[in-house]
């Protein structure tokens, strides 16, 4: 392949260049294993460099320049994984899911990965054999001690048919080739590459496996999420202002772009689970290809893989740059009649954490406790992700947000509601923007915000906070200079989606090839004990009637926690073979910690299996 490109000077050393847009004037590669229709490329178009002007996200002194350098990603390796990956069906209930992942696989290990998977179900899914119902893979580059820094990308599809090209192969591409790159360096801390399944149904693989692995949680430094980055010629970056530290580690690159985090965007990623976790996360993606994506014209001859190669030097050196040791900022936290103050060292930001609930970057002194007994942490990051963390208890006190008066003063993603009346806004985004519309600014000296009865004094516009899963409240109130509210607005919300957790409950099969045979698995699942959460489990029950045995009926049957019962009977039908496969599900609501069982069991004539399956809350 001959190529040529179009590059920009580096405005902060213009004796460095790097190339954003690439025009390809030939194209002859080969690969043993693509098949299907990308076997013969198109040749791709120009793409013609926009004027635009980039916020560009400067490295802050975090590793020396020699540190980036020999970190070279090939573009030619991103195209032919891209072409291969786009020639599996990877829409859910394909078979080819299963094919497209053992790909991953084998391209994982290829690249010097340990490599596993991890199984989960869907609400209303379609199995793919024989057990895996859809699978993230997982590859491990153990470095020298146990912090972790994870790399992800989803390879499944949004609708049968298309070929999802930059949505999201060229990521999972990107994602092997920084692999790749860093396969020969030496690195302190431990890397997870992660193809996530599920992310187009609802970050069902990220979710689960952050729900499976709860206590990696503390030990992973950074989450880098790549999704759709090969389209158009440039990167953005966007993250939480909880994280800025990770965008400040990014090394300099004239294709990227900083952009504020879209809180309630719908399109979003696996990084909002990862987000959910409390997890340093940050996502680079680009929105040219937004036109086409779950389309048929997600093709890869689209695609700049020049563009995604500049990604995969750009994670690759971030992943340098923060291995080396740094000290974890000092946090210095006390509670004084309810108000919250704290320092840091280095004069670095501080997260604010009341009763779970993120308050996000917050100066000292702005934040008053409602009356009870609070747990406050303060949390400041160093250069390369060290966690410096303060954790107090104390009093609040009586304070209380006003009562909802006056139109001065509105909640954008609200509705205007007297409190405690109405239903909550169901909402299934992680961060939350506290966000508000001045109606009339004229006279209105200070906006203050409650979230659930907390005061922070002199609240920003659109400032993210985290809450945790359940019911909350958001208060707005802007005053005058004498301290008059001019008006106020409340909104109540539910985060119910976060509550809930999907299982795989186990997998139940009877099979008539060669004469009955009956099998079952489950596994048992250790997680720590959330008030609020609950559990959607799923058994598939997968009947293979090859043998028309007369007159047989297959029962599959659960025995869930106190004495519930969960069935289905599939007769056999001896004019034809009709295999089917269903699934049984029940919800979990555990109480507290505790072990909670639950029996699976199936059986045709006088062949059984039985087996049991467990949810460990500690």
């Amino acid at each position: 392949m001959r190529r040529g490109a179009c590059v920009r000077p580096h405005p902060l050393r213009p004796e460095e260049s790097t190339p954003c847009t690439e025009i390809t004037y030939s194209t002859t590669t080969s690969s043993s294993i693509r098949r299907g229709a990308y076997t013969e490329r198109t040749m791709r178009q120009s793409l013609i460099l926009r004027g635009v002007a980039v916020l560009l996200v400067v490295l802050a002194g975090i590793a020396p320049a020699t540190a980036f350098d020999g970190l070279t990603a090939d573009p030619v390796w991103i195209e032919e994984t891209t072409y291969d990956l786009c020639t599996f069906e990877r829409a859910l209930g394909s078979e080819e899911r299963t094919a497209a992942a053992t790909y991953i696989a084998n391209a994982m290990e290829e690249r010097g990965l340990s490599v596993g998977t991890g199984r989960f179900s869907y609400s209303n899914c379609y199995f793919d054999p024989p057990l895996a119902l859809s699978s993230n893979i997982i590859g491990v580059r153990e470095g020298a001690n146990d912090r972790i820094v994870v790399i992800s990308a989803h390879y499944d599809t949004a609708v049968p048919r298309t070929p999802g090209a930059d949505d999201n192969a060229a990521g999972v591409a990107t994602m092997l080739e920084v692999a790749r790159v860093l396969n020969g360096t030496p690195l302190n801390r431990t890397v997870y590459f992660i193809a996530f399944g599920g992310e187009e149904t609802g970050l069902e693989g990220s979710t689960r496996w952050l729900a499976d692995n709860p206590d990696l949680h503390d030990r992973i430094v950074a989450a880098i999420n790549l999704d759709c980055v090969a389209s158009g010629d440039r990167l953005l970056a966007t993250t939480l202002p909880q994280h800025r530290w990770i965008l400040d580690a990014l090394p300099p690159s004239a294709c990227l772009e900083e952009t504020p985090a879209g809180l309630l965007d719908a399109a979003r990623g696996d990084e909002l689970a990862f987000r959910a976790a409390g997890i340093p996360t940050i996502r680079l993606y680009e929105r040219d290809s937004y036109a086409i994506i779950h389309t048929p014209d997600d093709r890869p001859e689209r695609l700049n893989y020049t563009l995604a190669a500049e990604c995969a030097r750009i994670v690759a050196g971030t992943v340098v740059g923060i291995d080396v040791a740094g000290e974890a900022p000092q946090v210095d936290l006390r509670i004084e009649d309810g108000t919250v103050s704290f320092r840091a060292s280095g004069d670095t930001s501080v997260e604010v954490i009341v009763d779970g609930t993120s308050l996000g970057v917050l100066p000292s002194g702005s934040v008053t406790l409602p009356g009870g007994t609070h747990v406050v942490q303060a949390i400041a990051y160093g250069p390369t992700g060290e966690k410096g963390v303060a954790t107090a208890m104390g009093e609040g006190v009586e304070i209380a947000p006003p009562a909802v008066s006056g139109s001065g003063i509105t909640i954008p993603w609200g509705s205007r509601a007297e409190s405690g009346t109405g239903s909550p806004i169901l909402l299934t985004f992680p961060a939350i923007p506290l966000s508000y519309r001045l109606d009339r600014s004229e006279g209105v000296v200070r906006v203050d915000g409650y979230l659930d009865g907390v005061l922070i004094r002199d609240l920003e516009d659109g400032h993210a906070a985290i809450p945790i899963p359940g019911l909350h409240s958001f208060t707005v109130a802007a005053y005058g200079a004498d301290g008059t509210a001019l008006g106020v607005d409340r909104a109540d919300f539910s985060l119910w989606s976060a509550q809930m957790v999907e299982l795989d409950g186990g997998l139940l099969q009877v099979d008539e090839a060669g004469g009955v045979a009956c099998s079952a698995s489950a596994r048992t699942y250790t997680y720590n004990y959330t008030p609020g959460e609950h559990y959607r489990i799923t058994v598939g029950c997968d009947y293979r009637d090859t043998a028309n045995v007369f007159l047989q009926t297959a029962e599959f049957r659960v025995d869930g926690p106190g004495g519930l019962k969960y069935e289905r009977r599939l007769p056999d039908l001896p004019i034809f073979n009709d295999s089917r496969r269903e699934e049984i599900g029940f919800w979990l609501e555990p109480e507290g910690p505790g072990t909670y069982d639950w029996i699976i069991f199936c059986s045709e004539g006088d062949r059984e299996a039985t087996e049991t399956g467990s949810r460990v809350l500690r």
